[in-house]
């Protein structure tokens, strides 16, 4: 999915919202500018007739997919201007367009008046028209799809021609990003008067194309309404970059300790650790098994290494751990496993009340202690704890932690992101298409990013660039959301030489770049940066 053509606002990021309070705010917008609700249709009319214009000038035919609600009204008005233009319009109803109520059936008595005809389903012929608009189901949608709106569904994706797609793209739950049944797949889908949050995560991203949001001329009053979340745009949050005074040393920017290097999984502790590096922790130090120890740091000699000892050969005491104590942050999980070594080594490190990142295996043991039990039952340190750490489950282990299925936490990741917030504390990142970042107070989710950093690694990496902003003095919040932008932007440079085949060291030089980047810069710019 790409984000285009959203307004630049003086807050830190853009607004993302369920349906219902965008419903609500535009007839309370409409109210306020003296127009009817008409006429905010007829204006999302001529915004999505224009878009299709501008992207598809030479387009002579179009089909428009219409339902029975506001969203067919939308494509009535679409067909009506279409017509005007000499366009060859066909509209297709799903449904009886008699049963048409309220502003949708005055656009479609409109498109009538002006001798436009109405199709239905069963007499489409499948032949490719220029362009496609969808104009099914809109926003409203919250269960399964019909059986009549899936075999329209099905004609469109089954088409060569592209896609436009009006407010969300047809079988989408706006609110959550989930498809329970099918889903139009949109070439360019323009959405109305504010982002619905569906749209961004969850497999909103597959389906929805480019993005374009129209504002429709009218100024959204939130003082009743906030939003759900906020997208984060690179030009603002790299504002948060640290900085170093001219006279800083390496104590200054910070010590990361990465946790965790298991036989067999010492890649993933050094990716950490080299991405904690990359983003300018002034030391790092590798705590893995005593196997890797003398070879973690072969090929990056700026890495430090220790090892926990072998429980199955060395007794373990208190000393064991103090490495925790050298650290300003601690990252705990990549490469870890799950066997005893692993939970002497996790259970040593969460006695240190340091501010830290848990991934990977480490939550699966965190989970294992936690679940069922609540904040409420844990004692220092470890209830300090939980004010100043950050974990970063994928869906996967988000389930875990929550107790429930993968299939239940994409249905509304929103919902996810927030149960693991209030029962675990801290931050919470929800990692996917559209990763999410929760504190108590707020949402925010991340644009950026592609399917070539769906390899082995990308994880690790992530963990060790949040555990470096730690160090160099950001709050938790503030390192989760910057580290997933700086994350997620490095692997949209890296992909710029093919998604296929990206690896996760391939974000080290992009990561670089972007951490040094000290001139006015916007969204756009990031992906043009070198790869090296």
């Amino acid at each position: 999915m790409e984000i285009m053509s959203l307004e630049k606002s003086h807050s830190l990021t853009q607004s993302l919202w369920r349906s219902e309070q965008i419903r609500l705010l535009e007839r309370q917008a409409a109210m306020v500018a003296g127009i009817s609700l008409f006429e905010l249709m007829d204006r999302a009319g001529l915004a999505v007739f224009e878009q299709a214009r501008l992207n598809w000038p030479n387009a002579k035919e179009w089909w428009i997919f219409t339902g029975g609600g506001n969203n067919a009204g939308d494509g009535y008005i679409v067909a009506r201007l279409a017509w005007a233009a000499g366009i060859k319009v066909r509209v297709i109803q799903v449904g009886d367009a008699a049963r048409l109520s309220g502003d949708a059936a005055t656009a479609r008595d409109a498109y009538l008046a002006q001798g436009g005809l109405i199709s239905s389903l069963i007499a489409v012929e499948y032949q490719a028209p220029d362009l496609i608009i969808d104009a099914l189901l809109g926003t409203g949608l919250t269960g399964v799809v019909r059986p009549e709106f899936v075999q329209a569904i099905e004609v469109i994706n089954q088409s060569s021609a592209p896609v436009l797609a009006i407010d969300v793209p047809s079988g989408l739950c706006a609110d959550t990003g989930q498809i329970k049944t099918m889903a139009v797949q949109a070439t360019l889908t323009v959405c109305m008067i504010g982002l619905k949050f569906g749209l961004a995560t969850g497999r909103g991203p597959d389906v929805v194309g480019r993005l374009v949001l129209a504002d429709l001329g009218i100024k959204l009053n939130s003082a009743s309404q906030q939003p759900v979340a906020s997208i984060m745009q690179w030009s603002s949050m790299r504002l948060f970059l640290p900085k170093r005074r001219v006279g800083a040393h390496k104590g200054e920017a910070g010590r990361v300790l990465v946790i965790g290097g298991n036989l067999g999984m010492s890649g993933a502790i050094r990716l950490a650790g080299e991405a904690a590096l990359r983003c300018g922790a002034g030391l790092v130090r590798l705590l893995s098994h005593p196997a890797h120890q003398a070879s973690l740091n072969v090929t990056r000699p700026e890495l430090m290494t220790a090892s926990f000892p072998d429980v199955n050969r060395d007794h373990i005491n208190d000393s064991s751990f103090n490495d925790g104590d050298w650290a300003s942050t601690l990252v705990l999980g990549p490469g870890l496993g799950r066997d005893n070594w692993s939970e002497a080594l996790f259970n040593a490190a969460m006695q240190c009340n340091k501010p830290m990142v848990i991934d990977a295996d480490a939550l699966w043991f965190l989970a294992k202690g936690f679940l069922g039990k609540g904040l409420a039952a844990k004692k220092p340190p470890l209830a300090a704890a939980f004010r100043s750490w950050i974990l970063t489950p994928h869906s996967g282990e988000a389930a875990r932690l929550l107790g429930c299925t993968v299939p239940e936490v994409e249905a509304d990741r929103l919902a996810a992101v927030l149960s693991l917030q209030q029962q675990y504390g801290g931050v919470v990142v929800l990692k996917g298409a559209g990763s999410l970042i929760a504190d108590e107070r707020h949402v925010r989710l991340c644009h950026y990013g592609n399917n070539g950093m769906a390899s082995g690694g990308m994880g690790d990496v992530l963990s060790g660039i949040i555990g470096a902003l730690i160090a160099q003095g950001l709050t938790p919040f503030n390192a989760a959301s910057l580290g997933v932008c700086l994350h997620a932007l490095a692997g949209d440079v890296a992909a710029s030489q093919g998604k296929l085949g990206m690896l996760a060291a391939d974000l080290f030089l992009p990561l670089r770049h972007l951490i040094n980047q000290d001139d006015e810069y916007d969204d756009t710019d990031a992906t043009t940066a070198p790869c090296g």
